[in-house]
């Protein structure tokens, strides 16, 4: 049964959406600070606030892209708009897009988010807004707190829709940058009945507003505003399983070979922009600890230019990308199955078989790499 869930819009991914500012349904009133609902609803702010939601307007990769981005194109205005429109959405009604206002800088906030009447790819609006006193939330018999008035919303229980306002769009040249969205809807998870929302925002124990607000039989959980994302370790962890199928070893050489699975991921992994990726390194641990003779397989996407070059950085993507290059990644549900032969020496002492997250978004920083899993095969003392 599909769990009760509350909002997910953004990955605080570094993207860019299609243009629907000038469309944007006009609103009855203004939006409020986080801080506002922190009064009331304490926390599920404090989730909120350690969110990359909260950052995504704020943090240095994000600035690092964008004003590379800026830089690139050929009309920055509009550049600056799209990024925006899903990195400070209440700017598609505010139309502050320098960030001068408290609520813009907060990103990905809450009024935002719970204001959000309708979502639909096929439009230019793709968001229906209406900032005000009524607040949607996924929870069908809510009454009126005493700063706002509650009103159920099927799209906030947990319908995939809304994540893919932000988490579903094409750059300028009709490529698909982002298509987390789609690549979930190809899988098996929508005819299981679970929605974005039930993976990336769990439920955790806690109230969803103070005590006195709360009738005695109200919930005792609510959603984790975290929204921790596919580069969350705890995340990786839950949806990719690493196993050592065979291994042999000789003086000079081991062989061995490796199943990596998505067991729990609903969408491909990685997931997110073409910037991130999945390694499978294996290699021999020698006495410092290091991985000598190493190998690696790497599941990503990789997106081209016009020219057919593979781009690596994500302004160029975001600004020049036209067609799909290779994608290994790993669908839901599916093993891959990978065959290592690695030399040996007298300083061999193990052989490692390991996956990294690997992510190449911020264009003015070195990759960032953690280690998710791995496995060891100890060799025999040389």
């Amino acid at each position: 049964m599909r769990r009760i869930a509350g909002l997910v819009l953004l990955e605080g991914l570094l993207t860019l959406g299609i243009s629907f500012a000038s469309a944007a349904e006009k609103s009855t009133g203004s939006y409020a600070s986080a801080t506002e609902c922190s009064k009331c609803h304490a926390g599920i702010f404090k989730y909120w606030s350690e969110s990359a939601h909260a950052r995504a307007a704020t943090s240095d990769s994000f600035k690092h892209v964008m004003d590379a981005t800026l830089k690139l194109s050929s009309d920055a205005p509009a550049a600056r708009r799209r990024c925006m429109e899903c990195h400070s959405p209440t700017t598609l009604v505010t139309g502050d897009r320098d960030l001068t206002s408290a609520v813009s800088r907060e990103g990905v906030t809450c009024d935002f988010c719970h204001t959000v009447k309708e979502v639909s790819l096929d439009r230019a609006n793709r968001f229906s807004l209406d900032p005000g006193p009524i607040k949607r939330g996924p929870y069908a018999y809510s009454r009126p707190f005493p700063g706002h008035k509650a009103e159920y919303s099927f799209l906030h229980r947990g319908s995939p829709l809304l994540c893919a306002g932000c988490h579903e769009f094409a750059n300028e040249h009709g490529f698909p940058i982002l298509a987390t969205y789609s690549g979930w809807k190809e899988g098996p998870y929508p005819a299981r009945g679970v929605s974005c929302q039930d993976c990336h925002m769990a439920f955790v124990p806690g109230a969803i507003a103070t005590e006195n607000l709360l009738q005695k039989e109200g919930p005792r959980v609510m959603n984790l505003h975290r929204l921790v994302g596919g580069s969350s370790m705890s995340q990786l962890n839950r949806g990719l399983r690493l196993k050592v199928e065979s291994f042999s070893a000789s003086a000079t050489a081991a062989s061995i070979r490796v199943a990596v699975s998505n067991e729990g991921a609903g969408h491909p992994v990685p997931g997110g922009l073409p910037t991130k990726s999945i390694a499978l390194v294996v290699g021999v641990e020698g006495p410092g600890g290091n991985l000598e003779n190493a190998q690696e397989t790497v599941y990503r996407r990789e997106v081209r230019d016009a020219k057919g070059a593979t781009l690596k950085t994500l302004p160029e993507m975001l600004l020049r990308a036209t067609a799909a290059g290779g994608d290994n990644r790993l669908k839901p549900g599916e093993t891959r199955h990978e065959s290592f032969r690695i030399a040996l020496n007298e300083r061999s002492r193990a052989v490692v078989a390991r996956l990294e997250y690997r992510d190449a978004t911020d264009n003015a920083a070195p990759v960032k790499r953690s280690v998710i899993t791995e496995e060891r095969r100890e060799l025999k003392t040389r």
